[in-house]
């Protein structure tokens, strides 16, 4: 069985952005809310690693490439919920024009990607 989500990885120097269609940024959002402390998730180009343990979120890109964040429940809990808040803004309005729904947590973004427009001919 492949777990790997169609979710993906950015990176433009120490600026992180995870996006990725709703349904997976939602799913994505459940698994790392149930996992327990260390937990790995594929994703199209790379790995999601969280860590829970104490503090603040930190986020920092390893080789493979993997991306870590890591930090209290509690502090995890903001990219959980952004995660699934612009899985929720890109659904309500799958039609809108401008920017990609988007949240920041620390030095990560999270997109959500709408679907593309169906070509009407």
């Amino acid at each position: 069985m492949d777990d790997q989500l169609p979710c993906r990885l950015r990176v433009a120097g120490d600026v992180f952005d995870l996006a990725g269609p709703p349904a997976a940024l939602r799913e994505l959002a459940g698994r790392l809310r149930a996992a327990g402390d260390v937990f790995e998730q594929r994703i199209r180009n790379g790995a999601l690693v969280q860590r829970r343990g104490g503090g603040a979120v930190q986020v920092e890109l390893r080789g493979g490439p993997a991306l870590h964040v890591s930090g209290s429940g509690d502090a995890l809990a903001a990219l959980w919920a952004a995660l699934e808040v612009v899985a929720d803004e890109a659904e309500a309005d799958p039609d809108a024009e401008g920017p990609q729904p988007h949240r920041h947590v620390e030095a990560l973004t999270v997109t959500a990607e709408r679907p593309a427009a169906e070509l009407v001919i």
